[in-house]
């Protein structure tokens, strides 16, 4: 789908486009002419909504725009968001940050698994947690309406709801602000301090769930394949590790068994991880993070 069609049928002129996706409206006029391509997060946006503005235009709101509405009364209804970091960062590594209500829609569509406590969520190109920020918190209201009224399984399967959320980011400073603001939603719900056990262990899990590399080429920052922790809860406040390689793990989807699906089920390398770790306690996660 060409630029202008996807601007077209989410219902944005050239200066909506410019405005929403900070811009200059000469660079929206090259995507529209073809002489320039726009970045992939912007194409992606756009086309996504067209898909939605049937569903929005019951609501009066134009969805691209929905963020800048105002009232004479009341005052701002949404306050805009920065997009962009830089028109530099824009243009080497086609950057542009996903809008918190597009993030909502897009959970939205798997509403079920962002409420489960134990679904797994890896996101390529995690930014500063946009999509990983909303699903950490959505898996915490799940944590809260099940264990809520004990405190011991709370915390640990809020934990175990961390442990399910996995993200890769080429930028350091990306990387950084991910693994800070995860850390300061757990900790806000449960009301941590950062010398409590449970807090170290959560900044352990996450040095080890989001991870600085490039999902492209399934290397590390220092070169090295990366690295997929698993984590399971096995009960009575103690965790199960096991790291697999990403790029062992993507040949799963081509994996076939010639005679059943779930002949010898387990059996094929895919299935077998690099290292496997005895169960762990919170305060063995904790000593592990301060010993990093």
């Amino acid at each position: 789908m060409s630029f202008s069609t996807s601007r077209i049928a989410a219902g944005l002129s050239l200066d909506d486009v410019s405005k929403e996706f900070r811009v200059p409206p000469d660079t929206v006029s090259s995507w529209e002419a073809g002489t320039a391509k726009p970045p992939v997060q912007i194409a992606s946006s756009l086309e996504f909504i067209g898909r939605m503005s049937a569903q929005e235009k019951s609501d009066g709101i134009k969805p691209a725009q929905a963020e800048f509405i105002t009232t004479r009364d009341e005052g701002p209804l949404f306050t805009p968001e920065k997009l962009i970091k830089s028109k530099k960062r824009v243009a080497d590594h086609g950057e542009v940050f996903t809008p918190d209500w597009l993030v909502q829609k897009m959970l939205d569509l798997v509403k079920g698994e962002t409420e489960r406590i134990d679904s797994r969520f890896l996101e390529p190109a995690c930014g500063s947690g946009n999509f990983l920020v909303p699903i950490l918190q959505r898996k915490l209201a799940a944590v809260e309406a099940r264990y809520g009224k004990s405190d011991f399984e709370k915390r640990h399967y809020a934990l175990l709801a961390l442990t399910c959320c996995y993200g890769i980011e080429l930028l350091s400073d990306n990387i950084a602000e991910c693994r800070a603001n995860m850390l300061a939603v757990f900790a806000e719900y449960l009301r941590l301090e950062s010398h409590d056990e449970l807090y170290r262990a959560a900044s352990h899990v996450l040095s080890l769930n989001l991870i600085h590399g490039d999902a492209m080429t399934m290397k590390n920052a220092d070169g090295g394949p990366i690295l997929i922790v698993e984590w399971g809860y096995i009960g009575k406040g103690k965790f199960q590790r096991r790291d697999f390689r990403l790029d062992v793990l993507t040949g799963m989807s081509s994996f076939r068994e010639e005679r059943t699906l779930f002949a010898h089920l387990g059996s094929h390398e895919i299935f077998q991880p690099t290292e496997s770790y005895p169960p762990m306690r919170v305060a063995e996660l904790a000593a592990a993070d301060v010993a990093a």
